[in-house]
């Protein structure tokens, strides 16, 4: 009898022994993994101190387009009979009118409301008093009707020219559509500019000469 509980002290003691090794152990792992993750948090803060010790980069300021420059040259009003239909406003470097001189800019502001499509009839009748071929109309046609939106009284359209390849169309300020035949700029602003135009008085308002 003795013998026996001698035996199940022993065992008992064997299984006491081993859950402490295993207990111990794991407690050397737990402990191993707080200390590594501890390392790497501090190493983590470090690394984020230094970055945001680094200049941060600085951002360009908007730079403020060629047309912001520009001095207006003359202005004047459209009318048909004792309707206002709108009025026109041309922008150059210096204030004064030279043709081909780039940048221009003619702004374009509506007392009525006008569909795309009856402006564009209008600008063409202006292109065939010019006498523009036929073939180079209906190619800046085809480009209006993609440029054109309707208009409301009080819309603005403006047509800033940078050179003379480099044209475009604003509607309310705000970047339209970009004008991609070389010519086209030239033979627009020409509606109001030209010598040959069908309103003089208009285009001696415009450039400065009334």
């Amino acid at each position: 009898m003795k013998t026996l509980n001698q035996t199940v002290n022993a065992g008992g003691n064997a299984y006491q022994w081993l859950v402490e090794v295993l207990f111990g152990v794991v407690g050397a792992v737990v402990v191993m993994l707080m200390l590594m993750l501890s390392m790497s948090n501090a190493m983590a803060n470090q690394s984020s101190t230094i970055h945001s010790t680094d200049p941060q980069p600085v951002l360009a300021m908007p730079q403020p387009s060629s047309s912001s420059s520009l001095i207006q040259v003359g202005s004047a009003n459209m009318s048909m009979m004792w309707f206002d239909i709108y009025s026109a406003t041309l922008y150059s470097i210096d204030g004064k009118y030279q043709a081909e001189q780039w940048p221009l800019k003619l702004e374009i502001e509506y007392h009525r409301d006008i569909d795309a499509e009856d402006l564009i009839d209008a600008t063409v009748d202006q292109w065939m008093h010019l006498g523009l071929s036929e073939q180079q109309i209906e190619q800046y046609r085809e480009q209006l009707l993609r440029a054109w939106p309707d208009v409301k009284d009080g819309d603005r359209l403006t047509f800033m020219v940078n050179n003379r390849d480099q044209a475009e169309f604003l509607f309310n300020d705000k970047p339209y559509f970009q004008v991609s035949h070389a010519q086209f700029a030239v033979d627009f602003l020409a509606i109001w500019l030209s010598e040959h135009t069908s309103r003089p008085k208009l285009r001696q308002q415009l450039i400065g000469m009334n």
